[in-house]
């Protein structure tokens, strides 16, 4: 992966490096935007392509497992090409695929845009990640990477609802016009702007599959599949818990959701710094331990309105807190494999939202509602252990002070010597 050189690619919000961050985090609120708004737009959708609603999330259902499948399969397709082209190339798919979303006029021809837009977005998120921790200098690493996620996170608190008054004003077909503009916004600024970021090589089958040989890798990403489904399991049947609590009206609702936005914006910050100051196996584990309260605590304070904001607001904090130090700690753990580790995560994330909506599913339906946040935070403290398992064996987190994207030497060389007859690759260097 490239490294950035002196100070210009500060991700701090400082000169152009700064820019070049929040560019790369408009792509992301875009993508959180696509992510989530799709939800609000189900009734209206269903009734203009006369389909029913079950039919119509299932728009929902092929975006993400186009996700979670193309992540790792892409990356390594793309790895040999310049960061930088590629992002442009994906973000000009995304909003195609968004526009076409826009434009369909049958059930397949939607299907069929969504399945372009989850690529897109499953290839630019990633390499974003990857592009903001290269172009940065390693002390601000974990800002730069928390940064761009708040992209995602802000998405959650104002995208969604914009776009979904932009459907309730004009239609359905403006919300996803109006992520394509967002898409397209992003790949102006950034065309210009990013430098040339050379990709890590090595696109052979073998060179991705041994990625799962690197040391704490299969782990990380477990924990990650065991975050998501913790917060997922509730989080998804959230307006039913709401409903059955009978003390949050349909007015307050949506301000209720913005402060779990609000929360999550404040804590993926938090996590950056966080990453940057600690060693990132610690501070997920407290992140993690503190969002297994939270989801504990969810019952009692969904009694009254003012219990519901705080514990949303809390909520949305200790999960977003986490995710930085999670990003961070996989790129030190994958070394020159971080691109692909970083894929492979976000197929992680989705696979986990997907086992979360099955599982919450399951137990909604045999009547065991009151249990979900309990569930919830069973899953917490699943990846709790796993993190405390692997700060005993002493790995996949580095001491302070030690820059980010090292890797496991011994593990590195292994993977490599798996992939390469000769195991060498160089790193490039690239000036912000």
């Amino acid at each position: 992966m490239a490294v950035a050189e002196g100070n210009s690619g500060d991700g701090g919000g400082g000169g152009g490096g700064g820019a070049r961050i929040w560019l790369l985090a408009l792509g992301m609120f875009a993508i959180g935007t696509d992510l989530f708004i799709v939800s609000g737009l189900l009734p209206s959708m269903a009734g203009d392509l006369e389909l029913s609603t079950a039919a119509a999330g299932q728009t929902v259902t092929v975006f993400a497992l186009t996700y979670a499948v193309a992540a790792p399969v892409l990356a390594g397709l793309t790895s040999a090409v310049d960061r930088r082209t590629l992002l442009i190339v994906v973000l000009f798919v995304f909003a195609a695929g968004n526009a076409l979303s826009a434009l369909a006029t049958s059930y397949a021809v939607l299907l069929l845009s969504r399945v372009v837009a989850g690529a897109g977005a499953a290839l630019y998120a990633s390499t974003a990640s990857a592009v903001a921790a290269g172009i940065t200098p390693p002390e601000r690493r974990g800002r730069s990477l928390a940064l761009v996620y708040a992209g995602m996170t802000t998405a959650i608190a104002l995208g969604v609802p914009l776009g979904s008054a932009i459907g309730d004003f004009s239609s359905w077909r403006w919300a996803f016009g109006f992520v394509a503009l967002l898409a397209v916004v992003a790949l102006a600024g950034l065309w210009p702007a990013l430098p040339s970021v050379p990709g890590p090589g090595g696109t052979g089958i073998r060179r991705r599959l041994a990625v799962f040989r690197v040391r704490h890798a299969p782990s990380a990403l477990l924990v990650t599949a065991f975050w998501v489904v913790g917060t997922f399991v509730v989080y998804t049947y959230l307006g039913v818990l709401l409903d059955r609590a009978g003390h949050v009206g349909t007015g307050t609702r949506p301000w209720l959701l913005l402060l779990f936005g609000v929360g999550g914006f404040a804590g993926v910050m938090a996590g950056g710094r966080l990453a940057d100051r600690v060693d990132p196996r610690t501070g997920l584990a407290a992140a993690v331990a503190l969002l297994a309260v939270v989801l504990a605590a969810l019952p009692p304070a969904l009694h009254s309105t003012a219990g519901t904001a705080v514990a949303l607001t809390a909520w949305g904090l200790a999960h977003w807190c986490a995710f930085p130090l999670i990003q961070h700690r996989l790129l030190h753990i994958g070394g020159r494999h971080g691109d692909m580790l970083l894929a492979l995560n976000s197929s992680a994330l989705y696979l986990g939202q997907t086992l979360a909506g099955a599982l919450g599913g399951l137990l909604v339906g045999a009547g065991r509602l009151d249990s979900l946040p309990w569930t919830g935070a069973g899953f917490e403290l699943l990846a709790l252990l796993v993190v405390g398992v692997a700060v005993r064996g002493g790995g996949g987190g580095r001491g302070k002070g030690t820059p980010a994207g090292g890797g496991d030497g011994a593990a590195e060389r292994r993977a490599d010597a798996a992939s390469s007859p000769s195991g060498a690759q160089g790193t490039g260097h690239v000036r912000a």
